[in-house]
């Protein structure tokens, strides 16, 4: 990637959306209808591969209401083309697929994904892995029968490590793929312990044999006890497990929130554990917090957020601070952490519920305190969810999240169903400091529009080039075939318009992709008969 993104650019992204501008650069990998990304913990589902130099990134995909079509959509970026390999991203599995999540083989770099799927009127595990790193060609291994919801991490030595539960979905199973396809008998991990629902999460070493497993306990009374549980061996045997300490108080009785709890071990092979608790269950007041066993304190108070003004509630499954993820710079040895904390003074007039945006913050000792917390996305008329911090990779921080343009999940009926852009957001290391210099910086800021747009016999399409060089601009159908190459050539700056002829072109969803020398925007435009 070189220094793509060594510089600020405020970018524009025009989805049907509004405008959004935000620190770094945002790119626009696939769209989705399915606005509850998963119900517990971010799962890994964005990952900077740094045995290819490529980012993976997967996320729940459909393109109706209600989600017949569910799938996981994928996405890759090369950092040698600086391209992703498809407009809008592919679907990983061949059927309906429900929430899974994503890795990669740090040897070879592939993508492995996981899913639940049904067979013969019940649920399977699937897991899924490429032919080689962004082909798109995966091959499947079914995995046992009557389990879902399975998360999974690789480990240094290919072992793809799954939690999952089981169909009474109140007893944690582990089992591992070592080698491809052939699965362990699963292993009950939760013994005495039960999880509560979706508040689980896997996390394997890249240098040990190292694995640990995270989960919030089930009906405890206030406060909810979190366990964590290792093994050293690569998941033969495993240490009892252990309850997670209590944060300080803080002034409120801690609770961990069901979405909150993410594992990972560091580029020293230490665990590292964030979190984000309220007050007994309540939304506000809301923190994200930091565990590390080797530290002194081991918990760190990464931001705290109590608004005195509360305008309209989160909606479902949410606190007001939460989703955290964390990832550590192979370079600095600088831990980031990224969470979606909603805005108590903004929100949905439709649904009467807040939006979000997504929020990082900086450590350069081991998580032992943290500084430059700061939104990373402007306040407006859009919601930020489901964010997950995929790694560092030389300069650059990547993080990939979803843009709901209206607050709340139409899956549960909160609000009608949109389609929504998934975003991978670059953002320049280090980051203090760039809001105070935005006023230094000349934007440069592309755009791409039509009209009209739904079009019957013909739209006119315009762009324009703020600086000068090669711009290619491809119109894709919506399982994302190349249909027409409709501009690839070097041109000066300016404004352009290209009118866009329907002959040829079946009714449905098209998808326009604006490539330029510093960004890439797509358009969804809309054939009707």
């Amino acid at each position: 990637m070189g220094k793509i993104v060594k510089f600020l650019i405020l970018n524009l992204i025009v989805c049907n959306l509004g405008i959004v501008l935000a620190i770094g650069r945002q790119d626009v990998i696939g769209y989705t209808t399915y606005d509850w990304q998963m119900g517990g913990p971010m799962t890994t589902r964005c990952r900077t591969d740094s045995v290819c130099n490529g980012i993976h990134v997967s996320w729940v995909a459909s393109n109706f209401n209600p989600s017949t079509d569910r799938n996981q959509g994928y996405n890759y970026y090369n950092f040698t083309t600086h391209q992703w390999h498809w407009p809008v991203g592919m679907n990983i599995y061949p059927q309906i697929s429900g929430f899974g999540n994503l890795d990669y083989d740090p040897i070879t770099g592939v993508a492995i994904a996981s899913t639940h799927q049904s067979v013969s009127g019940g649920l399977t595990i699937t897991c899924a892995k490429d032919q080689s790193p962004g082909a798109g060609t995966f091959v499947y291994c079914q995995g046992p029968l009557s389990y879902r919801n399975p998360v999974i991490n690789v480990s240094h030595n290919q072992a793809i490590h799954c939690i999952m539960l089981d169909t009474t979905i109140d007893t944690l199973w582990y089992a591992r793929i070592q080698p491809w396809c052939n699965w362990t008998t699963p292993l009950n991990i939760s013994t005495d312990v039960p999880p509560y629902y979706l508040s689980y999460n896997i996390a394997a070493s890249k240098i040990s044999n190292k694995v640990v497993v995270v989960w919030r306990c089930l009906n405890d009374p206030y406060p909810e006890r979190a366990f964590y549980r290792i093994s050293n061996d690569g998941g033969i045997n495993w240490d009892s497990p252990v309850q997670l300490p209590f944060p300080p108080a803080q002034g409120i009785t801690p609770c961990f929130d069901l979405s909150g709890l993410f594992a990972m071990f560091d580029y020293q092979d230490n665990l590292h554990i964030v979190t984000s608790v309220s007050d007994t269950g309540f939304t506000v007041p809301a923190a994200i917090w930091h565990f590390c066993p080797i530290n002194n304190p081991q918990w760190s108070l990464v931001y705290h957020y109590a608004p005195q003004t509360l305008n309209a509630p989160v909606g479902y499954n949410a606190i007001f601070a939460t989703r955290p993820t964390i990832v550590q710079s192979p370079t600095t040895n600088h831990f980031y952490v990224t969470w979606e904390q909603f805005d108590s003074l903004n929100y949905e007039p439709s649904t009467y519920l807040t939006r979000a945006d997504i929020w990082i913050a900086e450590s350069p000792n081991n998580g032992q305190t943290w500084h430059n917390q700061q939104s990373i996305t402007i306040p407006n008329t859009t919601s930020k969810r489901f964010p997950c911090a995929g790694g560092v990779f030389a300069d650059t921080l990547v993080i990939s999240y979803l843009i709901d343009s209206i607050a709340g999940f139409a899956m549960i009926t909160q609000g009608r169903a949109t389609l929504n852009p998934v975003i991978c957001h670059f953002i320049p290391l280090p980051y203090a400091g760039i809001e105070q210099d935005i006023g230094n910086w000349k934007l440069d800021i592309g755009n791409l529009s039509t009209s009209p747009n739904p079009f019957t016999s013909q739209t006119t399409i315009h762009y324009s080039l703020p600086i000068a060089g090669k711009v290619s601009l491809h119109l894709y159908n919506a399982s994302g075939r190349l249909v027409k190459i409709l501009a690839d050539e070097h041109k000066p700056a300016g404004n352009y318009f290209i009118t866009l002829d329907s002959k040829n072109l079946s009714a449905g969803l098209y998808f326009c992709k604006l490539n330029l020398p510093n960004k890439s925007i797509t358009l969804k435009i809309l054939k009707i008969l």
